[in-house]
Formats: structure tokens, sequence, C-alpha cells
């Protein structure tokens, strides 16, 4: 387990009760990863691209994205999800739709809030949202679709819904808000393990009590993301025990940015959504930043290359 208290004199600042960690020599230099001089953001020129989730297969980088239209309305209008494909991180390709209309939550729906997706003995599991009321699972044989419903109904009866599958090849599934839940999955993916247990989450520093959260594992530690805030155990079902920011600003310090972090060809990464003025309506563009861990493990988006209109 990281130790926070030991690391914030020599690392961080406290600001509002929110860690903010400083930039150190200890820290990876540069975002030139992998030949990569600029990353283009946001990702795409057209607005709505939100919850971004990754899938990451033979250097290709699938993104599996929300999809909002509602321009001036105060609420989340999302018909559908919609698949982006890269070979470089810097172009992205839309590849394919799913629609609700392959689901139970039927024609016309407009609640197509985020979900997450996971290879599993040889196929593509899409995780998704009704909006808050449920989790249903839907599957395909290739990346890019055609996706069908697995279940005909939903999994869980809560949402936002993240996929782990640890070291050993256990999968697990983390939902909900204000205090998330996680459960170890069957090997078909469409069925729970075990009853689902809470996860304690001891915040010595700020940490939203929002919805979406991301699980990834590095180096042996377990990192339980919400936004840009983040909070570290060595036991996937916790306690954990926050960290702070990730970075500051493009909106990763709002408590909004629903993201996921991915590697690519050996390298981390973190993609996230901004809104583009929420107090007008929720439509939102997603982004890219490396991802360093420094000695300790603290990690730090390498924010340098954004634009600073999107701060």
């Amino acid at each position: 387990m990281i130790n926070r208290r030991s690391l914030l004199k020599s690392f961080g600042i406290l600001t509002g009760g929110t860690m903010v960690l400083k930039y150190s020599p200890l820290f990876a230099a540069g975002s030139n990863l992998n030949g990569i001089k600029e990353l283009t953001n946001p990702l795409i020129d057209t607005p709505g691209m939100s919850d971004p989730h990754a899938l990451v297969e033979n250097d290709i980088c699938y993104l599996y994205t929300g999809h909002d239209v509602g321009f001036g309305i105060p609420d989340w209008v999302m018909p559908d999800w919609r698949i982006y494909r890269s070979s470089d991180l810097l172009s992205w390709e839309r590849v394919g739709t799913i629609s609700p209309e392959d689901n139970y939550m039927g024609k016309g729906n407009t609640s197509c809030w985020a979900g997450d997706i996971v290879k599993r003995n040889g196929k593509y599991f899409w995780y998704f949202s009704n909006r808050k009321e449920s989790t249903g699972v839907m599957v395909a044989s290739q990346p890019e679709g055609p996706f069908t419903d697995a279940l005909g109904k939903p999994l869980v009866d809560s949402f936002d819904p993240s996929i782990f599958v640890d070291e050993d090849d256990t999968p697990y599934i983390i939902y909900g808000e204000h205090t998330y839940k996680i459960a170890r999955l069957k090997d078909s993916m469409i069925e729970l393990d075990e009853e689902p247990k809470d996860i304690v989450i001891d915040r010595t520093s700020f940490f939203p009590d929002t919805d979406k959260n991301s699980l990834h594992k590095h180096n042996g530690i377990y990192y339980l993301s919400c936004s840009g805030y983040y909070a570290t155990s060595d036991n996937i079902y916790g306690p954990y025990v926050t960290l702070g920011l990730v970075g500051k600003g493009f909106g990763l310090d709002t408590g909004y940015a629903h993201g996921d972090y991915l590697t690519w060809k050996g390298d981390w990464y973190h993609v996230w959504c901004r809104y583009r003025d929420r107090s007008k309506d929720r439509i939102r563009d997603s982004f890219i930043a490396p991802v360093h861990y420094d000695k300790n493990g603290l990690m730090h988006d390498d924010l340098s290359h954004i634009d600073t209109r999107y701060r």
C-alpha cells in the first residue's frame, strides 16, 4: 500500500483538502512516448464524444463511447454508443454503433449512459448503463460488433459499470455511485459469482461522491479512480486510501471526467471526457494524456500538450 502521509511533504501541497502533486525529477519526462510527439485533443472534432472506455488489441486501440446530442438541453440525451479505432492514438475512425434497439432498453431510448468493454473467451462483452436504472451485457464476435443482448434483462440494478480482469484471470464488475460495489463474475461474464460487496474508501483527501469508477492495476497496486481523483489498495476489495488528483484542470478536478486507463505499446494513457459548458447542456468532448507513475507509485497525467483553452 502506498503511504500517502509520508509523501505529502516531499511531493504535494494541500489545497482545499485535495492533494495536488507537484512535478518532480522523479516523474518520467515528456510525452514523446512510442514516437508520439503530440497527441490530438479533443480526440475528434465533432462534439458529443463522452464516457470513453478502451480495448487494446494487436496495438489497435478501440474506444467505446457515449454520444451526447442534447444541445441546449440541461439533461443527458444519449441515443446510442459509438466505437472508434486508432492505430496511432492520433487519428480516430468511427467503426461501429451499438444501439439500445438491440438490447432490453428498446428502440428510441436516449439513456445510453456509460459502459465498459472486455474481451473474454474469444468474445467481446459490452457492459452498458440504462441511465441510473440498471446495467446490462451485450456480446459480439469482433470488437466493431454487431453486439447483441446476452441476457435480455439487467445484470445488476445499478449503473456505470467497470470491468477488471486480475492477473489470475478472475473478472470483476465494479459499479454504482456514492458507495461503489464490487463482485466477482463467473467465467461466462453474464452472471455474478458472489454477492456484491461495498468498497470502503478511506477519504484522507477529497474523492468525488459521484458515479463512474475505473479500476486498473500497476506494479501490484490497485488504482480506483473517479474523474481525475484516485485511491489505492493492495487488495481489490479495499479498503482504498485516497491520493489526490492525476492533474488539475481540463475537467479532471470536477468529479465529472468519466474515463479509463489503458496501456498501448507498453505505455500508460488516460482517456476522459469534459463538459463544454455544463450550465447550458450536457455536451462533452474526450481527451487523452500519457500517464506517468513515479517511483512511489503516484500517478501523474502529462497535460502539457493540451491547449490551455480547454483548461
